[in-house]
């Protein structure tokens, strides 16, 4: 069996430093993905899920600091900021807007390697305590609905015997549904279990996972399994009933 490649998103608009952050990431054990600007970060954020997020701040269409929660709606995965801004107002305008580490410009490669392994460390820490958790409320090992198979011990999820790759939040927002099959579950009961925290009133974060879901899951109309949105109230799994 192939050993697992944690992805490096890079969003990064010097060509020479990315191609440089590419190799010596994937000589360490990273699999990447790149993009010079926001839009392009949107666009591969669309089609992977990366597992650790290396974030330039200025780039050509934007700042990867006002970028960054939209970021966190469209994915879970740590950030490491890495910018020419390098006076300690900056390194700390940057983690205190939620990045998770921050390098300034310029800076030796390995350092980059570094702190990258230690983000993947603490983020497969971060996983375990997850899976350990959601096994605590639970007596089964495995869930199945119909065709969606949720592996607690794993934290991974299958469709239809297809792995949807699912990120640890995007995996405790549809165990939380699923274990309330057929029941309405508010988005503010959504926030609190899936973040730990008190939902304020942007919802976003909620509505971006809920469409990560379907999108993983292959969820249409015509699954035997969906996950509904109710007007005003919230989200709800459920198993199609088969007409006779």
């Amino acid at each position: 069996m192939t050993a697992y490649r944690p992805l490096v998103l890079m969003v990064e608009d010097n060509k020479d430093v990315l191609r440089l952050n590419e190799k010596w990431l994937e000589s360490a054990g990273f699999a990447t993905v790149s993009a010079e600007t926001l839009a392009q970060a949107r666009e591969a954020l669309e089609r992977h899920s990366p597992d650790i997020a290396v974030l330039d701040i200025l780039l050509p269409d934007g700042s990867g600091l006002d970028f960054l929660p939209e970021y966190k709606t469209l994915c879970d995965a740590p950030v490491l900021f890495c910018s020419s801004r390098n006076e300690d107002k900056d390194i700390l305008r940057g983690l205190e807007a939620g990045g998770d580490d921050y390098i300034p410009k310029p800076y030796n490669v390995d350092i980059l390697v570094a702190r990258v392994k230690v983000m993947w460390r603490k983020e497969q820490e971060n996983r375990e305590k997850t899976r350990a958790a959601l096994a605590a409320k639970t007596p089964e090992r495995v869930i199945e609905r119909g065709p969606l198979k949720l592996d607690i011990l794993t934290g991974r999820a299958y469709m239809n015997g297809a792995d949807a790759n699912l990120k640890p939040k995007e995996f405790v927002l549809l165990f939380t549904l699923v274990q309330s099959e057929g029941r309405v579950v508010s988005q503010k009961e959504l926030y609190k279990e899936v973040w730990g925290l008190t939902a304020n009133d942007d919802t976003g974060a909620v509505r971006a996972q809920i469409y990560n879901l379907r999108r993983k899951l292959s969820i249409t109309e015509y699954t035997p399994v969906t996950i509904e949105s109710v007007y005003g109230s919230g989200y709800r799994f459920d198993r199609i009933k088969t007409k006779l």
